[in-house]
């Protein structure tokens, strides 16, 4: 079952939804498939920028807590690749990414919204966050080096040591979100900028992105191909079970 949504408007932009509610929460086929798809979109001549924004009260809540405690070895393998895989294909789309952040941006989610290269966050009560640390869950490359790269050190500090919590303001004024617009004018912002992106010339556009993502792009890419992912060698612990346990409980 597909938890993405897309249609291309008129105009080339691709409008890409993550569609798993409630709280868009990310799982490894979520990943497998958003990464599929950008790579479709990528090479294809019609889509000239993106647009990536989430379905209901949350952009995306992050890794699905529920589930951690389950998996095996191999699961966790497949989830750590997909994350880098998830991750590093946004953060390397060679064409113009707006993420257009509808409600709370938790975690893996809030590493997705880093991955815009133009960020538009709703004016609604939400939380943008890096809770990893709060759950006892250690980084994969492909999240840490977007979040080392697309912050300040002092928000980096904050928000990727400490888990500190922003509200929609306080992501714009600390410079991790571009704009903040009223939640009804979200999605057309979105699109207008995207339009606006892409009139830039292409080819371009592609070179200096990946010029100025080199450092972060070498190190996702020798992590997507399975010889320098620290996590393989162990991942979630017991200390991660205890946690995420904690965290599920005082949502209840």
């Amino acid at each position: 079952m597909s938890h993405l949504k897309w249609t291309l408007e008129d105009d080339g932009i691709a409008l890409v939804t993550f569609a798993r509610p409630p709280m868009n929460a990310m799982d490894a086929a979520l990943l497998e498939e958003t990464a599929a798809l950008f790579d479709k979109l990528a090479v294809d001549s019609r889509v000239r920028a993106a647009v990536l924004t989430g379905e209901g009260r949350a952009f995306s809540a992050g890794l699905d807590l529920k589930q951690l405690p389950a998996l095996d070895t191999a699961q966790q393998h497949r989830l750590i690749a997909a994350m880098n895989d998830g991750f590093g294909t946004l953060y390397a789309w060679p064409k113009p990414l707006v993420t257009a952040i509808n409600g709370h941006a938790i975690a893996g989610g809030m590493v997705v919204a880093l991955c815009g290269d133009w960020r538009i966050v709703a004016d609604v009560p939400l939380k943008a966050s890096f809770a990893e640390v709060k759950v006892g869950v250690r980084y994969p490359v492909a999240a840490l080096d977007v979040a080392r790269s697309e912050l300040t050190p002092t928000m980096a500090r904050r928000m990727v040591l400490f888990a500190e919590d922003l509200d929609a303001a306080s992501a714009v004024a600390l410079q991790v979100f571009d704009e903040c617009v009223a939640a009804d004018r979200l999605l057309p912002r979105a699109l207008e900028r995207a339009r606006e992106d892409a009139a830039l010339p292409p080819e371009a556009f592609a070179s200096i992105k990946r010029e100025l993502r080199s450092a972060a792009l070498a190190r996702i890419a020798a992590a997507r191909s399975g010889q320098a992912e620290p996590r393989y060698a162990g991942w979630l612990s017991d200390e991660t079970r205890k946690a995420a346990a904690a965290a599920l409980g005082s949502k209840t």
